[in-house]
């Protein structure tokens, strides 16, 4: 019986599993290709930042720190990313009351919602949140 390791969300392992999952589980979505930023507050280790690159609606890159040239930048809690990450807080909601700051282009927001919101990115990610201790 194999175990599954535990990773601990926003951790650069956690991020790691999130871009080594990519392709395989992940449908194209050819006009979808954004660079977010996000800045995690109040997190257990302060402020973390991190990136997704996204090309043709497939996440191809995850990691800590900051992406050359953001598309957007979007800012919230470690609460609200939790809630998000495990399905309690609904995307659309998070964006229209403020719980998720966003600058930049919001056309590019609108085609991460796209990817947030659909069935294979849901399905790519339970795993890795079965997975994750929050």
């Amino acid at each position: 019986m194999t175990t599954q390791t535990k990773v601990r969300f926003l951790s650069e392992a956690y991020l790691a599993e999130m871009e080594n999952l990519a392709s395989a589980n992940q449908q194209p979505i050819p006009h979808v290709n954004v660079r977010v930023q996000f800045h995690a507050t109040d997190t257990p280790e302060s402020t973390v930042d991190y990136y997704l690159r996204i090309e043709k609606g497939i996440i191809v890159k995850a990691g800590r720190g900051r992406i050359a040239d953001p598309d957007l930048a979007i800012t919230a809690t470690y609460r609200d990313l939790v809630d998000f990450q495990s399905g309690d807080l609904h995307a659309a909601t998070a964006f229209v009351t403020g719980q998720f700051a966003v600058t930049g282009d919001k056309a590019k927001l609108l085609e991460l919602m796209i990817v947030f919101q659909s069935g294979a990115y849901h399905l790519f990610v339970a795993d890795l949140w079965g997975r994750t201790s929050w």
